[in-house]
């Protein structure tokens, strides 16, 4: 079976982290290590974040091709439904799609996990409040694309 996962949450949640614990078999696409192959440093935005999804689109479906029995998380924020359908839409092959959203009571759980992170993969706390007010889950049609749609409080 072909399983593909899209890991969602916001910068230092996390996601990493979970998906080593969760996922020790899968193969893991991250848009961080994807944009640090790109620019050199997780602390450089790609120029356009555009060529980052495409090469971990292209990866996934690559992955797909050549296994039958597999699963593959894409490591990423995937905030809003325009950016969960982006990959969906691109994505051949999975059997099985899932989300798992990480979520917090708290935002302050977020800012704190992220200062603690590397300093080169710290996040502006400005630039998380501000992806934390765009963060939807999927309701309706986009819900019904999953499997399953499963949230985990990370607080």
């Amino acid at each position: 079976m072909r399983r593909l996962v899209l890991l969602s949450g916001l910068p230092g949640s996390g996601k990493s982290t979970y998906v080593r614990a969760a996922f020790p078999s899968a193969v893991v696409i991250s848009s961080d290590e994807i944009r640090k192959t790109m620019t050199g440093s997780y602390a450089i935005l790609a120029p356009d974040m555009q060529d980052v999804y495409r090469a971990m689109i292209q990866k996934a479906n690559e992955v797909f091709r050549q296994e039958k029995d597999v699963t593959v998380v894409l490591d990423s924020t995937f905030l809003d439904e325009k950016r969960r359908t982006l990959f969906l839409s691109q994505i051949e092959g999975a059997e099985e799609v899932f989300l798992v959203a990480l979520l917090y009571h708290s935002i302050d759980t977020v800012l704190a996990r992220n200062m603690s992170r590397d300093p080169e993969k710290r996040v502006p706390e400005s630039v998380i409040r501000e992806m934390a007010l765009r963060f939807r889950l999927p309701e309706g049609e986009e819900k019904k694309r999953y499997t399953d749609v499963q949230t985990v409080y990370i607080d």
